[in-house]
């Protein structure tokens, strides 16, 4: 029997877009990584990010997801030595498991402190 797990994820984006996705959900973006390959999917990480880790946007949000472990590590990226974790996760799987809301600003710095 797979366990499901609750797993919370940061999101950084603008302000509209954060209402759109707490409106209908994620869309997946596409971005070219490590030469000519496009990467598509919804990038979630384990902490609150900023400019200074390459996220862009104004709003941050936390994402709780109700998936399997092991679903999840077929989604992580590894291999760069960070300080936190990361995943590109297709929009369909996150929008049919998720819920999300915006993170303050004071409980955004509080997190990233």
């Amino acid at each position: 029997m797979t366990q499901f797990g609750s797993f919370s994820f940061y999101h950084r984006t603008s302000a509209e877009n954060a209402r759109v996705i707490e409106e209908s959900g994620f869309q997946n973006s596409i971005g070219y990584l490590f030469g000519n390959r496009a990467w598509t999917g919804v990038w979630l990480t384990s902490m609150p990010l900023d400019r200074r880790e390459g996220a862009e946007g104004d709003t941050l949000l936390k994402v709780k997801l109700d998936v399997p472990e092991r679903e999840l590590e077929r989604w992580e990226w590894t291999g760069e030595k960070r300080c936190f974790r990361e995943w590109l996760i297709p929009a369909a799987i996150i929008n049919r498991r998720m819920t999300a809301e915006v993170v303050s600003q004071r409980a955004a710095s509080e997190l990233a402190a």
